[in-house]
């Protein structure tokens, strides 16, 4: 009986540590995934992002800092016009093509779009160049830093373009982690360096840094790709009339999306660079970069449920859309409203770590928050107009909203400041997302705001009472 007795111990110890066992793998397989991965890297790179600026802010001056960000904000922004609209296209035809074994016509869908962005990165670098070199009354300083920075802008076209290709082979650290997350660390580590070399940082000597750190990364990101066979072998012939006519028609459109909803940040900052002095520029980049580091939780959990958005909604199952919808608002929020807290109550001390020019833009870093939170309540209407095939409409929006953009940054910023580009921000943000739930609503009868979510979950929990 003893025995027996150990035996059934042994056993249930066994089982007890099997089940246990099981569940670490499972716990392991869900954060060893490729995405869980990709996000960790990405919020590390966040938090190098994040140190690079305190350390832009310390060691330069507050008008140097505002050169800076302009000018890289200008070869990004000029750098994914160059790209001409085919990284967002790539991953639809590439996948097409392989789905349909046309391994020919991947290729020749990738040379002919390095072809198009080559040539249009050359165009706007020698534009930025020239610029920098003929443009009346800008300072030395202000022409080197432009300078390097156009440098960058075939760098980031290159990037943008083969961060697409790679995404769309399945290599998607090659794709994500040369921007995301190794680009801030190599800066980071590259200015921190210079700092305790004693070498005095300028805006230009910063510019050229990041162009030489986004060079090497392009050619890297280039070569790695390069050995896979589809992205590296010329195509047997040139693309047919069909498919250019259609890859150029449906490429460009997709610019203004990409710009307004990817680069807002270095969008806006170009736009209100000559509305407001370097320094003003340098505290609302700055804002406007904090704001958007809470608001990548937002992206976070918004890009996540994209997959399962797709699946409902190819099953037409409307009610687990809204289910999973329902999922992207606890984590956000309490993000949102714990730094809209943060801020209102130590604003100014968090802000001074900065640097003393940045400790009054307490106000104008709150209200960008408060678009951040804006974003969450309307929930994740932006890439559900993308799941049910909207380009169009999501041009449009893009236009529209870019033009609300313009416009209220030209009445507000020069009557209000760094306040009043803050307040062109959350007029914009408004408008946008108002407008994408209105044309989501008509062309797909869904909704996905947390009024509605609120209001169908206690309308439920009446029933059940």
């Amino acid at each position: 009986m003893q025995g027996t007795a150990e035996r059934l111990a042994a056993s249930e110890e066994a089982g007890h540590e099997s089940g246990w066992a099981a569940f670490m793998r499972r716990l392991a397989r869900r954060f060893l995934s490729t995405s869980s991965l990709l996000s960790l890297a990405r919020v590390a790179g966040a938090a190098a992002g994040f140190a690079t600026q305190i350390l832009l802010a310390r060691t330069l001056q507050a008008s140097a800092l505002g050169v800076f960000y302009s000018v890289t904000s200008l070869a990004a922004v000029t750098g994914l016009i160059a790209a001409q609209g085919y990284p967002a296209i790539a991953p639809r035809f590439v996948s097409r093509f392989l789905e349909k074994g046309r391994d020919g016509l991947v290729a020749a869908f990738v040379a002919f779009a390095r072809k198009t962005v080559t040539l249009y990165a050359a165009i706007a670098t020698a534009g930025v160049l020239a610029f920098a070199w003929l443009w009346p009354g800008l300072s030395t300083e202000v022409r080197l830093a432009t300078a390097a920075a156009a440098l960058a802008i075939p760098a980031n076209a290159a990037l943008r373009l083969n961060g697409a290709l790679a995404a769309s082979l399945r290599r998607f650290a090659l794709a994500y982690l040369p921007d995301t997350c190794i680009r801030p660390f190599l800066l980071l580590g590259a200015l921190a360096l210079l700092v305790v070399l004693g070498v005095p940082l300028t805006a230009a000597l910063a510019a050229g840094v990041l162009t030489i750190i986004f060079g090497g990364l392009a050619l890297v990101q280039f070569g790695l790709l390069s050995k896979d066979g589809l992205a590296a072998r010329l195509p047997a012939e040139a693309a047919p009339r069909r498919y250019v006519r259609i890859w150029r028609r449906e490429a460009p459109p997709l610019v203004l999306v990409a710009l307004f909803t990817f680069f807002f940040a270095d969008l806006d900052i170009l736009l209100v660079t000559p509305l407001l002095p370097s320094a003003e520029t340098a505290i609302f980049g700055l804002c406007l970069k904090l704001a958007l580091l809470v608001g990548f939780a937002v992206q976070v959990a918004h890009q996540v449920v994209v997959p399962d958005l797709a699946e409902a909604h190819a099953r037409k199952e409307h009610h687990a859309i809204r289910g999973i919808v329902f999922k992207t608002f606890g984590f956000p929020l309490a993000v949102t409203l714990g730094a809209l807290c943060i801020v209102a109550l130590w604003g100014d001390v968090i802000l001074s770590l900065f640097g003393p020019e940045f400790a009054g833009a307490k106000v104008p870093l709150l209200i960008l928050l408060a678009c951040q939170l804006l974003r969450v309540l309307f929930g994740p209407n932006v890439p559900l107009l993308t799941v049910l095939g909207a380009q169009r409409q999501n041009a449009t929006l893009a236009f529209v909203s870019l033009a609300v953009l313009v416009l209220a940054n030209l009445t507000l910023v020069p009557a209000h400041g760094v306040a009043g580009a803050a307040l062109a921000v959350a007029l914009t943000t408004a408008v946008w997302l108002g407008a994408c739930s209105v044309v989501l609503s008509r062309i797909g009868g869904l909704r996905t705001d947390a009024l509605l979510l609120l209001h169908r979950t206690a309308a439920g929990t009446g029933e059940r009472r």
